[in-house]
């Protein structure tokens, strides 16, 4: 149970601060009612906390976008709430986003998310069978994602947007990653 109020403590502070180097042991520790040393028999440093505030973060937004893109009607429009989620994430948590994103390698939970995303854009396929480039689509998607999702963070999102929001962009790379799924290519592929 400590350990959940740790990492509901650590989160918030993360949430509030302007930079992951805000969060510190003592704060943490200050915010979920504890001493310090009493978080070292949870999590063995302040890297860890972070990391596992990540996996949960990750988890949170594979959590959200199955619940919000299920309530859709068409493969289509699940795909695209699925990534509007995923950008609200994390436009509504920057700095979570940002340590979810800058880990060393994908955990588990950041692997299922691009999985989630995967199948929703297969159910997009208009041909039997699976696409065999589906996997490199759904990565490149996913990195366009992490682009309209990095805007926020940017100065000047604007400049990068012209005169499309970043629901119009979300749509138009949608559209475009069925397109490619459903493109045939002279090898049948």
């Amino acid at each position: 149970m400590l350990r959940a109020e740790i990492l509901a403590a650590a989160g918030e502070l993360l949430d509030a601060a302007d930079r992951e180097s805000d969060l510190t042991l003592r704060g943490i520790a200050c915010a979920a009612g504890i001493s310090a040393p009493a978080i070292y028999a949870h999590f063995e440093d302040r890297d860890a906390i972070l990391s596992a505030i990540a996996e949960q973060s990750w988890q949170q937004v594979v959590a959200d976008i199955r619940a919000e893109a299920s309530a859709q009607d068409s493969a289509r429009g699940r795909l695209l709430r699925g990534c509007q989620v995923y950008v609200a994430f994390a436009q509504r948590y920057p700095m979570r986003y940002a340590l979810m994103t800058q880990t060393a390698g994908p955990s588990h939970s950041a692997r299922e998310a691009l999985g989630v995303l995967t199948a929703a854009l297969a159910h997009c396929r208009q041909r039997p069978g699976t696409h065999p480039g589906a996997g490199r689509i759904a990565a490149a998607l996913s990195t366009a994602l992490h682009g309209v999702a990095m805007l926020n963070r940017t100065d000047v999102p604007a400049m990068w947007l012209s005169d499309a929001s970043p629901d119009d962009v979300l749509r138009t790379l949608v559209d475009g990653a069925i397109g490619q799924l459903n493109e045939e290519t002279d090898d049948g592929a």
